[in-house]
């Protein structure tokens, strides 16, 4: 039983097709060039795959009038059920034994069961890679240490605005929560036995 999880979070074509709403060609577009790659080589190696998703309501109601980015004309802007850009990427291969998993807010682990899915596949180890670096990803990889699991940012597999941003939010959270490890050292780990 693998011991593994890597959580791939919203990779769905509103973030990851030139034109998707929140794509970055510096970030995004450079991470994707190899990421499928790699997470077929970490599934082959034995880690359980989880795709992560969001879907918003057509009339999801703005709770912050503050976050304007997130809405448009008071609709929510991105990630619509039913909208081209909240499909899964279509490079995305959902296997026998991947986990497909929702969430509703920036954490996967937000009012959801997660925690007891992960746990009742033996997982020790919750690797986080997706979009974007400082928002889903970080609050997913912020809540996996808060339920206890040894928590890492694949640092070459997450994409946000910038790659200043971005390398920010991995220093940050190698300080604090989920330490930022390249694709190279998971699958070398993964080889080893120690993921």
């Amino acid at each position: 039983m693998a011991k593994t999880a890597v959580l791939v979070i919203d990779m769905q074509k509103d973030f990851t097709t030139p034109d998707g709403k929140f794509y970055y060609p510096e970030t995004t577009g450079v991470m994707l060039k190899t990421f499928f790659n790699k997470l077929e080589e970490m599934r082959s190696l034995g880690a359980l795959i989880v795709y992560v998703y969001t879907v918003h309501p057509e009339n999801e109601k703005e709770v912050n009038p503050e976050l304007t980015r997130m809405f448009h004309n008071g609709k929510k802007a991105s990630l619509v059920a039913g909208s081209k850009g909240s499909e899964l990427d279509d490079r995305i291969k959902v296997l026998d034994g991947d986990i497909l998993f929702r969430k509703y807010v920036p954490s996967a682990f937000f009012k959801t069961d997660l925690d007891r899915v992960l746990r009742s596949n033996g997982i020790e180890n919750v690797l986080v890679c997706g979009v974007k670096t400082n928002v889903c990803c970080r609050a997913t990889a912020t809540d996996a240490y808060s339920y206890k699991f040894r928590t890492y940012m694949i640092s070459d597999m997450v994409g946000t605005n910038t790659k200043e941003i971005n390398d920010f939010h991995l220093a940050e959270m190698t300080k604090y929560f989920a330490k930022a490890i390249s694709s190279e050292e998971v699958i070398e780990r993964l080889k080893k036995g120690e993921f």
